[in-house]
């Protein structure tokens, strides 16, 4: 008996992706923040590999649109739930990081059921994004954190959630955004290796 699912290789580093995710959000309920958000980065390198193993293949069409679907639903356990998740364990329960958390999510959800319904139904150019793609979260939220813990400043529960709100704001805001190429892609994947490498360094050092 055949399970069911396609697996493919970009398939696969797409669900390492999400093993990620879910890891890190176990551990942002433990209240192991580094190691969550550090989970939610290399999500993002899967993220940004997954599209590049998968030009170096021919598939036919149910592949490709499961491959998308299976793509967004990662996205929103990586970028929208994981990030929220972080945001509500590092700070204190009030309307505000509740509410801001809630537009969030939506807004990251909207972003990939449009993004998907513009490739099904072929209105997509291929060549743009309509709206921020739901991976600067992971770009932004780390930055803040590090530069927050770095210079001990104590406002996260006030910059924490706007954070959210922007990032939220941004993935349904109707800008257009040219797509990457595979070796851009590959440089930017490239890059927040380094990147992870850097502010863990720092981390350490400072902590």
């Amino acid at each position: 008996m055949k399970i069911i699912g396609v697996y493919r290789k970009p398939d696969f580093v797409t669900m390492a992706g999400g093993a990620f995710s879910v890891t890190g959000i176990i551990l942002a309920m433990r209240g192991h923040i580094y190691w969550s958000i550090l989970c939610m980065l290399l999500a993002l390198l899967c993220d940004g590999f997954d599209g590049v193993v998968a030009r170096r293949g021919k598939y036919v069409d149910y592949q490709s649109v499961y491959g998308t679907e299976l793509d967004s639903l990662c996205d929103v356990v990586s970028f929208g739930i994981l990030p929220m998740v972080i945001v509500q364990n590092i700070t204190s329960f009030n309307v505000f990081s509740v509410i801001a958390s809630i537009i969030f999510c939506i807004c990251g959800i909207v972003r990939l059921a449009y993004f998907n319904m513009l490739s099904i139904t072929k209105k997509s150019d291929g060549k743009s994004f309509i709206g921020f793609p739901i991976v600067i979260s992971a770009v932004v939220l780390p930055i803040v954190y590090f530069v927050l813990e770095v210079f001990k400043i104590n406002l996260g529960n006030i910059i924490y959630p706007v954070v959210l709100l922007v990032c939220g704001a941004l993935f349904v805001v109707p800008v257009k955004l040219k797509k990457l190429n595979t070796r851009e892609r590959l440089i930017c994947a490239l890059f927040g290796l380094v990147f992870v490498i850097i502010l863990s360094f720092v981390y350490c050092r400072f902590k």
